[in-house]
């Protein structure tokens, strides 16, 4: 169920005593340093200044709601509101890589031995925030040099058509990028659609598709809520991995095979695919290598050596 791993996520924030994330917040013996970091407000514990951060925490990792009820969780403020910047963005990454107390220096008080093993993201840094498409490319490689699974979602400009997973950090190949996906397996309209084309990589994505339209989970007021987008699809994989890595601890921090695994494992796409996919492909710029199956992925990372 995800015990013994580590999920961070760069957002909104968390409610942190939501009833699904209360217990699962690694900072819950009322110790936040190295656990919560808010470079907007400066916020001592666990706030969601938006909402949006709780509701893709508790599909990572809510009790109830959650893929990987027990994993624990970290957070970082990066969205406090619906609109960031590189250093915000840059500031959360640092702080999963090497985590630091909240009026501590970064670079002097970090600790690696406390970063997330797994990161969600579910936010996109568009031009008109200061992104260009090589801003990221070094971090995400020292991200996964350091073993942290980094999942991004794909974005919500499907509509666009091919070529719409155009924001850092979806486009790298050093992270794993995640589409969305219907209740009826039928691709999201809105789910973003590959080649990268705006680095000239052509990189096909994303590399998997998970349930993002009309997703329920946690929300702030204890309360909760349906929302959709790539934003819900993307914490359904970052569970995922986390009940890979819980289940098969050998695993941890080798992001190659367990990327692996993850796409080996993937249900076939029987979908639709807009006219610009060509869905003979397999993995494609629709759906990737195909759905999530959170079953077979655990059951082969328990085979894995």
């Amino acid at each position: 169920k995800g015990a013994g791993v580590v999920i961070g996520q760069s957002d909104s924030g968390v409610q942190g005593d939501h009833p699904e994330l209360a217990d699962s917040y690694l900072g819950r013996d009322g110790h936040d340093a190295y656990r919560w970091y808010d470079p907007w407000n400066g916020s001592p514990k666990p706030f969601d200044f938006g909402g949006h951060g709780t509701h893709t925490m508790g599909i990572a990792a809510g009790n109830r709601v959650g893929v990987a009820p027990d994993a624990d969780w970290i957070g970082c403020v990066n969205l406090a509101r619906n609109l960031g910047n590189p250093a915000y963005y840059l500031d959360c990454w640092q702080f999963m890589l090497a985590p630091f107390p909240q009026e501590g220096d970064p670079l002097r008080d970090g600790d690696p031995a406390q970063a997330a093993d797994i990161l969600n993201n579910s936010w996109g840094c568009p031009e008109v925030e200061g992104c260009d498409p090589l801003i990221y490319q070094s971090a995400v490689a020292a991200l996964r040099d350091a073993g942290i699974f980094v999942v991004v979602s794909a974005g919500n400009s499907g509509t666009n058509g091919c070529g719409s997973v155009d924001a850092p950090a979806a486009i790298y190949d050093d992270v794993y990028t995640v589409g969305s996906v219907d209740a009826q397996g039928n691709l999201s309209e809105f789910s973003s659609l590959g080649p990268v084309l705006v680095d000239g990589s052509l990189l096909t994505k994303p590399d998997i598709s998970a349930p993002g339209s009309g997703v329920l989970s946690s929300y702030p007021g204890s309360t909760y809520e349906i929302a959709s987008g790539t934003s819900m699809a993307g914490p359904h994989a970052a569970g995922v991995v986390a009940l890979m890595w819980s289940a098969n601890p050998k695993l941890i921090g080798n992001i190659a095979l367990t990327e692996e695994i993850l796409n080996r494992t993937a249900q076939p796409y029987q979908g639709a695919y807009p006219t610009c996919v060509d869905g003979s492909k397999v993995p494609n710029n629709g759906s990737g290598y195909g759905i999530l199956n959170a079953y077979e992925a655990v059951r082969q990372a328990l085979l894995a050596q």
